[in-house]
């Protein structure tokens, strides 16, 4: 089932999308791993930039 959700782990991917001028819902820790995520809602500009992303690593 798709999600509508963007977790995002990746600081590098984080600070990508932030600079793309995204903005994320909430903050929260992954309570397995301790490691920090940012979600966001996956419209068609976040999976854009997710594209631009994934071509430019």
């Amino acid at each position: 089932m798709p999600s509508n959700y963007l977790y995002c782990y990746s600081p590098a991917m984080f600070h990508y999308l932030r600079t793309a001028g995204h903005r994320y819902i909430c903050v929260g820790i992954n309570e397995k791993t301790g490691g920090r995520f940012w979600l966001y809602a996956k419209d068609d500009a976040v999976k854009r930039s997710l594209d631009e992303y994934g071509a430019s690593s």
